[in-house]
């Protein structure tokens, strides 16, 4: 049978970003008057050890079995619940397939989506962000978040 891992176990940058996060997440919940679970926390933790752009249906598949086991529906309802309060980003594909990943503590990204094989490319521009800053500002626009996805061909298959 499979141990269940621990913060101790996990890989120091995660294990940080785990014990900020976690009371962050706490309190959120408690806004919400959600239930404060170790279920919750488990999701939390496999969430941000994860350093791609995965499904939900990826990460329940993986939080199915073991020691560390979560129900499918707490994974989902647990995701909803972090992009409320900002830990994760949906971004989704030309199918409108959810794909997520954890942005808490990482720099503002964006994503360019090869149409061909899915691949997920990240970028930034300091640009874009400015830009946006003063197109809100000029509108008395309050911003509270944005996300650029751009869908075409990567390098690989325009071959």
């Amino acid at each position: 049978m499979e141990k269940p891992k621990d913060d101790q176990e996990l890989a120091e940058e995660v294990r940080s970003s785990v014990d900020e996060a976690w009371p962050l997440f706490v309190d959120f919940l408690k806004k919400k008057q959600a239930r404060v679970t170790q279920a919750r926390k488990i999701v939390l933790r496999k969430v941000f050890s994860r350093h791609d752009h995965f499904c939900a249906d990826d990460l329940a598949a993986e939080l199915s079995s073991g020691l560390d086991h979560v129900s499918r529906g707490t994974v989902y309802r647990t995701l909803a619940l972090m992009e409320e309060a900002g830990f994760v980003r949906v971004i989704r594909n030309t199918d409108g397939h959810a794909h997520y990943e954890h942005v808490f503590n990482h720099p503002n990204h964006e994503h360019m989506i090869c149409d061909v094989c899915g691949e997920f490319i990240e970028f930034s521009d300091d640009r874009i962000a400015e830009r946006i800053a003063l197109a809100c500002g000029q509108k008395n626009f309050a911003q509270r978040t944005y996300r650029i996805v751009v869908f075409g061909t990567c390098e690989a298959c325009g071959r």
